[in-house]
């Protein structure tokens, strides 16, 4: 079915409303990010922001969930690289972090409501894991899904404890090259 103008009209809003948060917390943090500030940005007042998300935090989940869709991208792009795929993931997953702090921090540090490894994990976060299990798979030869499952959270780990402490300044960057 092909949406009305008003829907079209919505979903565009949507997204810049998400789209909006994402950029001034890269560039000012999340506490800049709040509703009146979207309204000001996308020029329309503080409750079309309501029609939309019911608060900030939802807001937030917004990003965090289009963050995980750009993850998903980017592991599947190192499981098609040549060579070395699990050393390629973790190299752009430290760059994901670096280009995209303020992201990183609301996708796996900070506090959300999003639930992660249950049945109502929202299908982006769902698919990020799996197409990392699948990376593991793939370089590990077969192996069952729980130790698929157990490799694939200690790879994660890993390049997540990587990346948080160059974030925070605890890895220099002359040790990461």
């Amino acid at each position: 079915m092909i949406p009305s103008p008003q829907e079209r009209r919505y979903r565009l809003r949507e997204k810049r409303i998400v789209e909006q948060a994402r950029q001034i917390a890269e560039s000012e943090r999340w506490a800049s990010v709040t509703t009146r500030r979207l309204a000001q940005e996308i020029n329309h007042s503080q409750p079309v922001i309501y029609q939309h998300f019911r608060s900030r935090d939802q807001v937030v989940d917004a990003v965090v969930t289009r963050g995980f869709l750009e993850l998903t991208a980017l592991i599947r792009g190192a499981a098609s690289a040549s060579g070395d795929a699990l050393k390629q993931l973790c190299w752009s997953y430290l760059d994901f972090g670096r280009q995209n702090p303020a992201l990183y921090e609301a996708m796996f540090t900070s506090p959300t409501d999003l639930r992660f490894a249950h049945e109502d994990t929202p299908a982006e976060l769902q698919e990020s894991f799996e197409a990392l299990t699948g990376v593991i798979r793939q370089e590990t030869g077969t192996m069952s899904s729980n130790d698929a499952a157990t490799l694939t959270e200690l790879f994660w780990a890993t390049c997540h404890g990587l990346t948080s402490l160059h974030l925070t300044g605890r890895i220099p960057e002359t040790h990461l090259q």
